[in-house]
């Protein structure tokens, strides 16, 4: 996993959150969001092409990610607080498990669009 830390500036209206690293947005051609009722655990699986780019919006989670070759195992806790883009590599399954009580929202930015004919997408149980 590679964790970029974002720039947060806030005031009296709220805060605003942005991305400085350039290759988060040069390496990416789509989009999702990502919505998950308490205690649910989403992916858990891998893709042999795609990169992807998770950011918290809301909520807390626990992301597991394996390398499919070495079986390095890493854990990261995330919440809507850290302000950190994670960075997941093609071969490394990963799982997400939403950790509170609110719903989990979140970002995704991959370097692919997605294929419904070629999904890239490969189960591999984490969680």
């Amino acid at each position: 996993m590679k964790i970029v830390k974002l720039k947060r500036y806030s005031d009296v209206r709220g805060h605003l959150v942005e991305n400085t690293d350039k290759n988060i947005m040069s390496s990416s051609e789509h989009f999702f969001i990502s919505k998950s009722k308490a205690g649910v655990i989403r992916g858990n699986h891998f893709h042999k092409r795609k990169s992807e780019w998770f950011y918290v919006i809301q909520g807390r989670c626990l992301i597991i990610t394996e390398d499919i070759n070495s079986k390095k195992r890493e854990e990261l806790i995330v919440d809507e607080t850290d302000d950190r883009a994670v960075n997941i590599l093609p071969d490394k399954a990963h799982a997400f498990r939403n950790l509170g009580k609110k719903e989990l929202i979140l970002l995704a930015l991959v370097n692919e669009v997605h294929d419904q004919k070629d999904p890239d997408t490969y189960k591999y149980k984490l969680l």
